[in-house]
């Protein structure tokens, strides 16, 4: 892996999922891969009108920064998606990125029967990292399906996530929990050089509304 891109959705340049990123990236740059992260709430990303003009040339009418958004993550050897949870989702500025390239890219190729993976180098690969407020990763469920979704569509092998869940809770995702640094290190390690892929299947257990017999203690 030369290249890495990696896609933040959190609107907060100094938050928990921003403290991630920036620990994914200092793994990458001693390991000598050339990384870049991307703010996407510092880009100027509409979102979709669903006009379907894409669907002629695969590129879509409006002249804003995803045009070239999209050359960085196809010419990127990984990918990495990180978000915070918004009401049991990613963030609007990850959600129209997921949105725009769904449209854009995964129909348009879908509608000429061309594989998605057809556009990424051999071996691309990506990783997914989730935070939410509340200790469970449950609660992070959705939010991790949505990136999930769209690197299945694109066809990209994914090779590790990292759950960043109670962020909200006592000190924080950080502050008394050394757990969670290790952990960053690990999924790193596994994004970088890990040979088991993790499946990306639709078929979850979602049970988001309340915690499970076993989880609750229920028989």
């Amino acid at each position: 892996m030369n290249k890495v891109i990696i896609l933040v959705g959190s609107p907060r340049s100094k938050g928990n999922t921003a403290r991630i990123v920036e620990r994914v990236d200092e793994i990458l740059q001693k390991r000598d891969i050339e990384s870049e992260i991307v703010k996407l709430n510092k880009l100027d990303i509409r979102p979709c009108r669903n006009c379907g003009a894409c669907e002629e040339d695969g590129q879509c009418v409006q002249k804003d920064d995803m045009r070239e958004l999209w050359e960085k993550v196809e010419s990127s050897d990984g990918l990495v998606l990180a978000s915070p949870t918004y009401y049991s989702g990613v963030t609007a500025q990850m959600k129209i990125f997921i949105d725009r390239t769904g449209r854009a890219k995964v129909i348009w190729d879908y509608k000429r029967n061309l594989p998605s993976g057809s556009r990424f180098s051999e071996g691309k690969r990506a990783m997914v990292i989730g935070v939410c407020g509340q200790p469970g990763e449950r609660w992070l469920k959705c939010s991790i399906m949505q990136m999930k979704s769209l690197l299945s569509d694109l066809q990209i092998p994914l090779y590790s996530i990292i759950k960043g869940d109670g962020a909200d809770v006592g000190g924080g995702l950080f502050k008394g929990r050394p757990e969670v640094m290790i952990d960053i290190d690990e999924a790193t390690e596994g994004f970088v050089e890990g040979d088991e892929e993790i499946t990306l299947s639709y078929k979850e257990n979602w049970n988001l509304g309340r915690d499970s017999p076993q989880e609750s203690g229920e028989s």
